[in-house]
Formats: structure tokens, sequence, C-alpha cells
């Protein structure tokens, strides 16, 4: 080859290492504008997504904050017959339990109340005398809106603070706004939560123009400024751009340089006034080596154009791969793969934008803590996995569910139909159920029991997903003690949510005030026809609303404690009474009186008991405690000890409901109890026939009881019938309808005791 020959193979070779050079090039600047273009897009995902959460945070504490209001709202027609000390005592109780600061009642004509929590109590209160912007959210609420207002200092409670307001009914007519203020210091501890940003970013709330309204405990900027318009790090064409988008009610991204640093920010708008969040996100700081990389790759390409393709496709490739794990991380559930209840908002919210036939259902293991405690964490997981799978199995569609914590899983279901969902749900049952716990010594099924909420849309109103979402877990409540454990939210259950607030912030206050009513059914002796005593009953009554029945705050009692109080303040009723029918001329009446678990075994019991006997003079062997089975299955002898006390004291003792649960004759021997209380579940079995051996052991209870000297006392007599066939086996006593239905302690006296005196 001559040289003109090698020159221009060299050229071509020349032309082609530059033409290589230049598409290799341009391939590594289109590869490193990918690159950036992604990371962008993650980050920018990321932050919507952290950011919604703290939406969804403050959303919900201020739809709890207005929940609280509307239910207290619901009960001021119970105070309407109050006056001003009690309806502020009551108000002032509420408030305590609730958590408020503050709370007040403004009625549209007059002055209002006003309570501080742990603090005072003031009447008269002219809502003129009060803060501007506390005013126009309580005008707003005397106009039927419920109102929360901007942020405003309180110069009596040298904090600055944030006021909600709701109108108040009665009989229809607005007659009022309850009002509530709470420092922002409950919305700030949302903001400095840092787990959600993983410590890489922090959030601060602003208004409409840009002032702060919250700051963050940590800030990128050291210097305070009063709005981020003050701000030289933004350029002036970014504040433009922000402003408009502000001004719309636009979300938007932005950045900034400070410092040496790049840091992007996102303004979303909460939907509450004209505030926003604004998210300052550091996450990139993490990412520096990826920045390094793709810089270096720019600088090196030149010289090492194949290292750099090299790299630059291993960037891309861990670039890609860390943006699926921020995804994971931000919308996905860790243990299960299912979606977070954040990814589930925003995966039904276009699907709900088109139709309002869906429901909502809450799913829980039934006994969850149990299985983790005896089978492992390891075999609990495996169950949460196992019934992510067959939820998603199950759905179709636009349908989808996420786990929201522990053991607590939502559905959104296509369709209104309960008989259909039913269906779809003991399927789900069934299968879930297939997969059982065993070990060395169990074998446990996996049972899952269901709240469901189905969407209600009717003129006046249509159930937001949050709303939704809230009575799913009120239906989940009761699904655990349900037939199929699937329960239905309806209005009924609603109502028994309210009479359960009521009951549990009203207990006290109704005791105080005299409430509970002594209620006595009469125990009819067989032999003669005649009255042998009576059974102390509790009724509620309050002020100016109609009676609460035991069915309805007996069982929270029981749960909270209350109900040690309530048997100690019935027995002092019954002492009262007794000892002034007694005055009046009558003879006592053997009277039986309720004793909770609690209060049977409390200390100092028999002497508190002792002490109300001695202080009305009632001869202790007119009392009969009742006591339910269930104290047999506890302790056998403390119980005997116990009972030898209150014996050797005089009182009688009564096991009541024998036979309504796992009931052994081997109780009537081990316990020294001087009455049995049949349950009027025998006389139902008997009279029904459906189950003839009843009646078989009926009469051998009877006759073992009469061989232990243990009187018989049969519940539900309502017929002649049952209480002739009651006097055949040679029962004591008997209660029921049949005679009559539990009274008022002064109808009993006019009916009973001045009949039989007669």
């Amino acid at each position: 080859m001559n040289e003109r020959a090698m020159q221009r193979q060299l050229k071509r070779m020349t032309a082609a290492v530059i033409i290589t050079g230049f598409l290799i090039l341009a391939g590594g600047g289109i590869f490193s504008a990918s690159l950036g273009n992604v990371l962008s897009s993650t980050l920018r995902s990321q932050m919507e997504s952290e950011t919604e959460e703290y939406r969804i945070s403050i959303s919900r504490q201020t739809e709890a904050d207005f929940q609280t209001l509307h239910t207290l709202s619901s009960f001021l027609e119970f105070s309407n017959t109050m006056d001003t000390e009690s309806f502020a005592r009551g108000l002032y109780e509420s408030n305590n339990h609730n958590r408020f600061i503050r709370m007040g009642y403004f009625p549209l004509e007059g002055d209002g109340i006003r309570v501080v929590l742990n603090g005072s109590i003031e009447t008269g209160v002219s809502p003129d005398s009060l803060p501007d912007t506390f005013q126009e959210t309580v005008a707003k609420a005397w106009n039927g809106e419920s109102a929360v207002s901007d942020f405003y200092y309180d110069e009596l409670l040298e904090d600055t603070i944030i006021a909600y307001a709701v109108p108040v009914y009665q009989n229809g007519k607005l007659t009022g706004a309850l009002a509530a203020s709470d420092s922002i210091s409950t919305l700030a501890s949302i903001l400095d939560d840092t787990t959600v940003l993983n410590s890489q970013g922090y959030i601060h709330m602003l208004d409409g123009d840009g002032r702060f309204l919250i700051r963050s405990e940590n800030m990128v900027i050291r210097k305070e400024l009063d709005s981020i318009f003050d701000s030289s790090y933004i350029e002036e064409e970014e504040k433009t751009r922000i402003r408009s988008a502000m001004g719309k009610g636009q979300n938007c991204f932005s950045r900034f340089h400070y410092d040496g640093q790049d840091y992007q920010i996102y303004l979303a708008s909460l939907g509450i006034h004209d505030w926003y969040l604004l998210c300052v996100e550091t996450a990139q700081l993490a990412s520096t080596p990826v920045y390094s990389l793709v810089t270096a790759t720019r600088i090196t390409f030149i010289g090492l154009l194949a290292l750099m393709v090299f790299l630059t496709f291993y960037g891309y490739r861990l670039l890609r791969k860390n943006n699926r794990q921020l995804i994971s991380l931000a919308y996905y559930d860790t243990l299960t793969g299912a979606y977070n209840y954040s990814r589930f908002s925003q995966e039904i919210e276009p699907v709900i934008g088109k139709t309002t036939r869906y429901s909502i259902v809450a799913l829980n293991i039934r006994n969850f803590k149990f299985i983790n405690e005896i089978f492992g964490r390891n075999r609990a997981d495996r169950l949460l996995c196992h019934i992510s799978e067959v939820l998603e199995d199950s759905l179709s569609g636009e349908e989808a569910f996420c786990r929201d914590s522990s053991d607590l899983f939502f559905l959104f279901l296509l369709g209104t139909d309960r008989n259909v969902i039913r269906r779809r749900l003991q399927q789900i049952q069934a299968r879930v159920a297939h997969m059982t716990l065993s070990s060395q010594r169990n074998n446990y099924p996996a049972l899952l029991y269901c709240g469901v909420a189905v969407c209600m849309d009717t003129e006046e109103h249509r159930d937001t997903v949050s709303e939704m979402v809230t009575h799913s877990l009120f239906a989940l409540r009761t699904a655990k003690d349900t037939p199929g454990n699937i329960w239905f939210y309806d209005q009924e259950l609603h109502k028994t949510e309210e009479i359960e607030n009521y009951v549990e912030s009203h207990m006290q206050q109704a005791l105080d005030d005299g409430e509970f009513c002594l209620y006595l059914q009469p125990k009819i002796l067989l032999q003669n026809g005649k009255l042998g005593g009576a059974e102390a009953l509790v009724r509620w009554i309050p002020s100016g609303h109609s009676m609460i029945y035991p069915d309805q705050f007996i069982p929270l009692f029981e749960q909270n404690g209350f109900c040690a109080r309530l048997d100690m303040y019935m027995m002092e009723q019954v002492c009262i009474h007794l000892r002034k029918w007694h005055d009046s001329g009558l003879p006592f009446l053997p009277v039986s009186v309720n004793q909770s678990r609690l209060l049977f075994f409390e200390t100092g019991y028999v002497e508190s008991l002792c002490g109300l006997v001695e202080k009305y003079r009632i001869p202790p062997e007119m009392i009969t405690l009742e006591i339910i089975e269930g104290l047999s299955m506890e302790d056998l002898d403390a119980l005997n000890e116990r009972i030898g006390a209150l014996h050797e004291k005089g009182f009688r003792i009564s096991m009541d409901d024998f036979g309504s649960g796992y009931s052994s004759l081997n109780t009537l021997g081990s316990l020294d109890i001087d009455e049995l209380k049949l349950d009027r579940g025998f006389l139902m079995e008997i009279t029904s026939n459906r189950h003839p051996n009843q009646k078989i052991i009926m009469e051998e209870i009877v006759s073992l009881s009469r061989k232990l000297r243990i009187s018989t006392v049969v519940e539900g007599v309502e017929t002649e019938e049952n209480e002739a066939f009651i006097r055949s086996l040679g029962c004591d006593y008997g209660q029921g309808y049949y005679y009559s239905r539990p009274v008022s302690a002064e109808e009993f006296l006019q009916t009973w005791l001045k009949g039989r005196e007669d």
C-alpha cells in the first residue's frame, strides 16, 4: 500500500473515529439527559407522595376535630333544660375529655359560655369581646356552616390558635354555634414528624401570600423570613411563576440555590382556606454520587468513550432500580407488597369520580395478637402475605385493596348490593381460613371479620371516602361479635356510636345529678302467690330526654370500671328507700342487688356494705347480693372466702342467670350460696319444645338445689302456663312480666307495698 493510499485509509479511519466519537458523545449526552430526567421525575414523585401524606394527616386531624364537635353538638339537645351552671359544667367535662384548649357555646342571641382545658369556666361571654378571627368563624357557624379559622394569636393563652365552629340545632332550628380552640402545635407536631421524609426534607405551612404560618423545627435557610418571596435565593422569574400558581390554587414545583447546594421545593394546596404545604427536599444530597457519575461521564467521554458508555448504562440501570425502590417505599407495604393507604386513596380517587356504586370494607384477623404470641412473628407475617394474595386474586377491574397497619386491610369494591358483597367476603374468609396455623400443640384457623360501609348518595349528602373508612371501622367493631363476622354500617350503628359517646362523656355527671334511678321487679312466692321480695334494677333517665336502657350503658361501664361506683350508688338507693318505707310503717322487704365482678373483689367492699346498712339501719338479711356465674370460673377459693365474710355480716348471696353460660352442677356444691336464679332461657327452650331435655335438666337443678337448701328463683315467667310449670317443679320464687315489668320505686310502693299492706 502506497503512502497516499495509507493516508486515505488513515483519513477514513480518523473520520470513522471522529464520527463514532461524536455518535457516542451524542449518545452519552442523551443518556446523561435521560438520567437527569429520571432522577428529577423520581424526586418529584417522591415529594408529591410525601407531601400528600402530610396533607392527609392534617385533613384527618381537622376532620377528627370537626367530628368531635359535630358529635358534641348532637348531644346539646340533651342539655336544653339545664341551667347555665350545669350546662357549663357539662361543657367543661366534655372539653377535658376531648382535650381542646378551649371550648365555647355561643347562642344566636345573648352571651355564651366558654371553658378552658383544666382551667376556668366563663359564663356571660359576649362574642364581641373575642378576637375578630374567632368571631368570623362563629358567624359562619351561625349561618349553618362548619368553619375553621385562620391562625391568630390569643393573648390570654399566649399561644397561636386555630379555631373550629359548627352549627347547633335543636328541634331542627339553628340555635347557636359550638366552637373549640386548639394550639397550632397540634398541626406543627404533624409537620415536624420527619419519618415520612426519612429525615431528608422539611415541611412548612404557608398562606396564599407565601407567608410562613407554621415553620418546621429544621430549616435549610438559617435566616428567619416572613415569606418565601422575601428570599433572594429564589429567582424573580420563579417567584412570579409561584405567585401565579398559588393565586390559581394550583400545585407547583420550583428550586433554589443556597449555600452551594441546589434544593427542590414543592408547593401543594392544603384545601383549607388558601393554605399551602411547602416541601423542601434535600434527598438529592444522598444522590450526589449519581450526579458525580454524570459529570465524570461527560468529562472523560473523549478519552474513555467505551468506559463512558459502560458507566452511563450502569448509572442509568442503577437509577432506574433506585426509582423503583423509591416508588415501592412511597406507595407499597414492604411486607406484603400491597398498596399502602396513600396509594390506595390515589388509585380509587378517579374511580369514585365516575360512580357512586361502591363500598369500602375494613378487614381484621381475629386474635392476631394471640397468633403473634403463640405461633411467632414469621408465621403471622406469612398469614398477612397469604391474605394479601387472596385479596389480590379476589378483586377485579378497578377494585383495589391496601394494608394500612398491623392486620388492618381496606378493600374498595364496586357495587352496593349487600348480598353480593356478603357472598364475596364469605368466599375471601373461606380462602383465608384454608391456611391453618399449626404447631406441636396448636391447630388454629385463621379467621377474618369484616366491617362494610356502602356508599350513600342522596340529594342531602354523599359520603366521602374518609367518612366511609370511618364507618367501616365502626362496623368492624360490631362484626367481632356477629355471627358470620360480617357487619354493614347503618344508621342504627351510627346511633349506637353516638349513644356510646354520650354515655362515656356524661356518666359521672349523670351520677352526680341523680339521673340513675332505682327500678324494682317483684319476686313472687309460688306457694301462696304473695310478694316475697324484689330485684333492684337501674335505669338512666337524663334530664329532658328519654330513658337510656341498661344494655346501652352497662357493657361500657363494665369495660371502663365505672360499674363498681354505680353498683354502690344503687345499693345506697335501695337502703334509702327501705328505710323510708319502714319509717312510714311498712315492714322490711328483701331486695336483691346486682354486684359486678370489679366491685365484689374490691378492697374494702365488705366494710363499705356494712357501713351503708348501719347508716340506714337496714337488717343485712334483707339484702341479697346477686353475683354472676362466671365468678366461680376465676378463683373459687377467693370467691368462697368473700362469700363467707358477707355471710358473717348477715348478707344473703344469690347466683344470677344460672344456665346462661357454661353452667356446672359442681358449682352448686362448691359455693355456699343462699339462692339460685335460673336464667329465662330455660323457660324459653321448654316453651318452644325445641329441646325437650331442658325440662329434665331444670327438674334436676331444682331438686338438687332443694337438697342443698338453696332457694330457687325462675326468671322470665311470662304466662300462666310458665307459672304452673315451675310451681310443679317445687321452685320457690317466680319473677317476670307475668307478674310485673320493672317499675320505678314510687310505683312499686303504691302497687305492691301499700297494696300488700291493705
